[in-house]
């Protein structure tokens, strides 16, 4: 009898463990070590489903955007929509790290539920397509995507992967991994600054809701760095997220399904390059990956050669922003993200760009 109550313990462990993971997310506990905001943008997205599935059955109502996008994509102002193009309305469904297979976790849910908006953007940076990088995009795993989708999928996701969605989706403590000194921190002048970190909580909650989704953690893009700045940190975003670069064919895999969706459903549909610093575009397409002097691949040419070429095959357009002469501004925060002054000419050419499309 005891023996078997032995064989019980590590479900007794787990359990408690489990449990005990739980009530550290509890809002008010995960101030105090919570160093993100990123997953606010995630859980807010099944509402402003919600909400767009209400607004679409309306018989009055405008034409509907939706941009799937990443930390690229955060910043646009339904104030500027509604002034420049009122007769659209956008749903942002972008987060931060965002990738193809988020997309068509929602595609699948739009197509099983009749949801079709009336243009579909899907964001296909260069960086989003390495398998290899050494700072790893893995938020869609940890906050986006469930169990089941991943279960579908699973030959498209490696290992590494596959063992860090289930670990950290069962115990979020060791995705947060809380620092003893961040809480010590927090913990100073009678809370202070869990007071002020839980207010900017809900403010983001607050502007997601407001703006359809529109809201971002980055506080950085709220201005213009210099040039100087920038040069430098493009070549610190390549090293980090671009070398080495080993293209992801099941990335690939996502993107191609994502559109077949849209075909399928006929929702009107494009795939888009945000612009990025010309300094670290210049060096994602002519810096050479192979020490063979006479191999001048670069990962522009790898990327096209299977992104753009899959596009072309499909009948995809593909909204590049670094090679269109039309759109020329040039503010960044970093090297990877446009400052919030370029904002309106960013919408501006999302949307001359749709009407193109629509032949309007």
């Amino acid at each position: 009898m005891l023996k078997h109550k032995f064989l019980l313990l590590p479900f007794v462990i787990f359990i408690i463990a489990f449990l005990l993971d739980k009530f550290f997310m509890i809002e008010s506990i995960h101030v105090y070590y919570s160093k993100t905001l990123s997953e606010i943008n995630y859980f807010h997205k099944p509402e402003l489903f919600d909400e767009m599935k209400k607004y679409l059955s309306q018989k009055d109502r405008k034409k509907v955007f939706v941009y799937f996008g990443n930390s690229r994509a955060l910043l646009f102002s339904n104030e500027y929509i509604a002034q420049e193009y009122p007769e659209w309305i956008l749903y942002n469904f972008s987060v931060p790290g965002g990738t193809p297979d988020y997309a068509l976790y929602w595609l699948e849910q739009f197509e099983s539920e009749g949801v079709h908006p009336d243009f579909v953007l899907i964001d296909a940076s260069i960086e989003v397509f390495n398998q290899t990088p050494v700072i790893k995009l893995d938020e869609v795993l940890l906050n986006g995507v469930d169990f089941s989708f991943v279960f579908r999928y699973w030959n498209r996701y490696s290992p590494n992967d596959r063992n860090n969605f289930i670990a950290k989706r069962l115990f979020r403590l060791y995705q947060y991994r809380p620092k003893f000194n961040i809480i010590l921190s927090r913990l100073k002048d009678d809370g202070r600054f869990v007071r002020i970190f839980e207010n900017f909580r809900k403010e983001v909650r607050q502007k997601l809701k407001k703006e359809r989704g529109s809201a971002t953690s980055e506080m950085k893009a709220s201005h213009t760095s210099s040039k100087e700045f920038i040069r430098n940190n493009a070549e610190f975003t390549y090293l980090s997220y671009i070398t080495p670069y080993t293209f992801s064919d099941s990335m690939l895999a996502f993107l191609q399904d994502d559109i077949l969706i849209l075909q399928k459903m006929k929702v009107p549909h494009a795939v888009i390059l945000v612009r990025i610093a010309p300094p670290y575009y210049n060096i994602i397409k002519t810096k050479k990956i192979h020490e063979n002097p006479e191999d001048t691949t670069t990962v522009y040419d790898i990327w096209y050669a299977k992104v753009g070429k899959s596009l072309e095959q499909t009948s995809t357009p593909l909204f590049n922003m670094n090679e269109d002469g039309d759109y020329d501004c040039d503010d960044f925060s970093d090297a990877s993200h446009m400052s919030t002054t370029c904002y309106p000419a960013y919408t501006d050419y999302i949307f001359k760009n749709i009407q193109k499309q629509l032949g309007q």
